[in-house]
């Protein structure tokens, strides 16, 4: 091997380190927000399950079935859970409403959107 050579390598090498380093930075510092994603989406389709079989939903009745969901990340050891349900329920309706998956039915309760 030339001296040219072993030049190139070296720089490859740390080309590819920087890369992978910014590419980790990068992950760690947008996980909270990819956990909360996770966790309103496993969260919105435990909530469209149950209106498979029920006709509308109350807030109430959201609190109760998005208790204990949990959301992590394949790549990390944190998760994140749901630990006041009925807070999360309004910041969940809202999704759901942002995302249409559910239309207002009166009385505070929810359907799914048709």
């Amino acid at each position: 091997m030339s001296t040219g050579q072993i030049i190139i390598g070296i720089v490859l090498f740390a080309i590819a380190s920087a890369i992978l380093y910014v590419w980790g930075l990068r992950k760690s510092m947008t996980q909270a927000a990819d956990l909360e994603h996770i966790l309103l989406s496993k969260s919105a389709a435990r909530v469209m399950q149950y209106l498979k079989h029920h006709p509308t939903i109350s807030q109430k009745e959201v609190a109760r079935q998005i208790q204990n969901v949990k959301a992590g990340l394949f790549w990390s050891r944190k998760q994140v859970q749901v630990q006041d349900a009925t807070v999360f329920a309004k910041k969940l309706t809202r999704y759901m409403l942002e995302q249409q998956l559910l239309e207002p039915a009166g009385n505070a309760c929810y359907k799914r959107k048709s």
